[in-house]
């Protein structure tokens, strides 16, 4: 049986953009002072552990960067953590307990947003009192999410997906053998919405909830006694999206199994073939071609999160036996769904079978896997270029080794470092100019062949360590 995650790894609201200067240069230096490093690794793609968790969480990015989670803990019924990271950290810089009101029990995604600086919003499923206002609860924080106010109810529906909409929370409850049931409540509700819209009454087994231009998304399939269909309705901006009659049909996908849905992105499987994943993006009126989202044909066991960053890029996270590493966690990335980048190792992830992701238009961020909670972080990626004006000198001559770091970091410290014994020792350290350009001067001092290479330093939380191709000169006597 083919196991995948059921939630989308939701794209939240990042105001502020990485700019790429001089005081986000200085990391630590790529190359161990004592013992030079082998290959080219990337230390900041280490998981780190939030805590004991007892159910799926969201993350969600401050403009500065700053990054919140939520998850479930089992504390008593059922508690929200809120825990608020630094980026590049590894530990919560404060952390608050959001608990249910009259006794009840949480259930679902604890869903958490930052919908301006500062102003951090969770919305959590309890059940079941009496109360005719519902047990599901929306928590406000106005200081970055350290401390919340008293909880408001916003209705009965409970919290599967969600997503924020043109300033609003959409939310479905999940399986429900009456269909995709949505609600949708502004940051500041005061209390649940008048209706609930239902716009796919086929059995919903698997739910999500994506936008396009500030309109809803609703994603749900329908497990058929030998396969799925997945339909997707969309309301578009300015609808009341708890109107059923604001929706229409906009994509059927027979013997597809949903898989998730950020943004407006698409993932699902095919049941009746190689169990490969598709994507689609939505263009407003319909759903463009399918693209087969590399690494994963061949079943499972597997699971899966998808984010769309700010920017519009696609990302999708793999945990499977896809990949040479066995049940790390992977992610790769596109713009349009027909070319991928390269899968990034994100490390270790045996212990989690489920992903949210919130990443920023760069696409760094921070992956939440569950049991217990972990934070895989997500860095953006940065080439470099570099060559030597002449690959063969003579002894004592000079030679001008040169390159070009993209994206372009002004101060950006780089290191030209020279392989020996299988490994890299930094001989010389310079900082990229505003248009990212960059130079050595090399001396051949001794008769020899000699390998050199350019490594552009990280940036905790953003940047990973960007390496060259590696370039040979010889030098004769």
């Amino acid at each position: 049986m083919n196991i995948r995650t059921r939630r989308a790894a939701l794209a939240t609201i990042t105001g502020g953009l990485l700019c790429l200067s001089a005081g986000l240069g200085g990391a630590a230096s790529a190359a161990a002072a004592a013992g030079g490093i082998k290959g080219s690794p990337q230390p900041e793609l280490r998981p780190f552990s939030l805590g004991a968790s007892s159910g799926p969480g969201a993350v969600a990015l401050e403009p500065n960067g700053t990054i919140v989670v939520a998850y479930t803990i089992a504390s008593g019924n059922g508690k929200t953590a809120v825990c608020v990271l630094s980026r590049g950290g590894h530990a919560c810089s404060s952390r608050a307990v959001l608990s249910p009101l009259s006794g009840d029990d949480v259930f679902g995604t604890s869903e958490v947003f930052v919908t301006s600086a500062n102003h951090v919003v969770v919305l959590q499923g309890d059940c079941c009192d009496s109360s005719p206002l519902g047990g599901d609860l929306l928590f406000t924080s106005t200081n970055g999410g350290k401390t919340f106010g008293a909880a408001v109810r916003v209705g009965t529906l409970g919290v599967g997906e969600a997503a924020l909409v043109g300033g609003n929370i959409v939310f479905t409850a999940g399986d429900n053998g009456g269909g995709a049931l949505v609600e949708s409540v502004p940051d500041d509700a005061g209390g649940p919405p008048a209706e609930t819209a239902n716009p796919i009454t086929q059995a919903a087994t698997d739910v999500g909830v994506g936008s396009y231009r500030d309109g809803a998304l609703i994603a749900a399939d329908q497990d058929l006694p030998t396969s799925y269909t997945t339909r997707v309705a969309y309301a578009a901006a300015g609808k009341n999206f708890d109107a059923s009659s604001s929706y229409v049909k906009v994509g059927t996908f027979a013997n597809e199994q949903l898989v998730a849905i950020s943004g407006d992105a698409l993932l699902t499987q095919k049941t009746n073939g190689n169990d490969a994943l598709e994507l689609r993006i939505f263009n407003g009126k319909s759903f463009g071609p399918a693209h087969v989202v590399p690494d994963t044909a061949g079943g499972g066991p597997e699971w899966f999160a998808i984010d769309t960053d700010p920017s519009g890029r696609v990302h999708v996270f793999n945990e499977s036996t896809h990949f040479p590493q066995l049940y790390d966690l992977y992610e790769e990335s596109t713009a349009t769904g027909a070319s991928w980048s390269v899968p990034v190792n994100l490390g270790n992830a045996t212990d989690s079978t489920e992903f949210a992701a919130g990443l920023d238009a760069h696409g760094s961020g921070l992956v939440l896997g569950v049991s217990p909670a972990i934070g895989y972080p997500v860095l953006a990626p940065q080439s470099v270029s570099f060559t030597l004006s002449k690959t063969s000198i003579t002894k004592g001559q000079t030679v001008t080794g040169s390159g070009k770091g993209s994206a372009a970091a002004k101060g950006r410290a780089v290191e030209l470092q020279e392989l020996k014994s299988g490994l890299w020792y930094t001989i010389a350290t310079t900082h990229e100019s505003a248009s990212g350009s960059f130079s050595f001067s090399i001396k051949g001092s001794a008769a020899g062949t000699y390998t050199y290479r350019a490594v552009a330093s990280d940036l905790a939380g953003y940047v990973l360590y960007g390496y060259s191709a590696q370039r040979s000169l010889r030098v004769t006597g």
